[in-house]
């Protein structure tokens, strides 16, 4: 659904974090969807997805200023019955500057789902470097999705 809508929006856009983990065959769950977009498209990729239901928008959160691993992150988000449905939209600037270039199209049923590529996910996971980011790697880099 948010890919969905990004897409019919025009926005340019990756999907990375655990759900791009997934697709590129090292299965993990994850809470959240992490869409990578350019600064320049936030708002547009904001207002496609709000007739998804996703409605409330956090302010805007940096982390790691001033330093090589700066990211911008926008979290947006829905509720659904007992359930708090979060999309972060990494903003490529900093140290994301330039990874939205390096997307993967994906033909599933439901139509096209673009991700970061492998080489890029692995990239952003060993700048991130937290015990999750560093688990994904291996599984990414030992290919058997276990």
């Amino acid at each position: 659904m948010v890919t969905g809508a990004l897409l019919r929006a025009g926005v340019r856009h990756a999907v990375c974090g655990g759900v791009a983990v997934t697709v590129h065959g090292a299965t993990r769950s994850t809470k959240d969807i992490d869409v990578l977009v350019a600064p320049e498209d936030l708002a547009r990729a904001v207002d496609a997805i709000r007739p998804v239901g996703y409605t409330f928008a956090a302010f805007p959160m940096v982390f790691d200023e001033g330093t090589q691993r700066e990211r911008h992150v926008q979290r947006v988000s829905k509720i659904v019955g007992h359930e708090h449905l979060v999309v972060d939209f990494l903003l490529a600037r900093g140290a994301l500057e330039g990874f939205l270039d390096d997307r993967v199209e994906v033909a599933l049923p439901e139509g096209t789902f673009v991700v970061v590529s492998r080489q890029t996910l692995i990239r952003m996971k060993r700048q991130a470097g937290r015990a999750q980011d560093l688990a994904d790697i291996e599984k990414l880099e030992r290919g058997d999705g276990g």
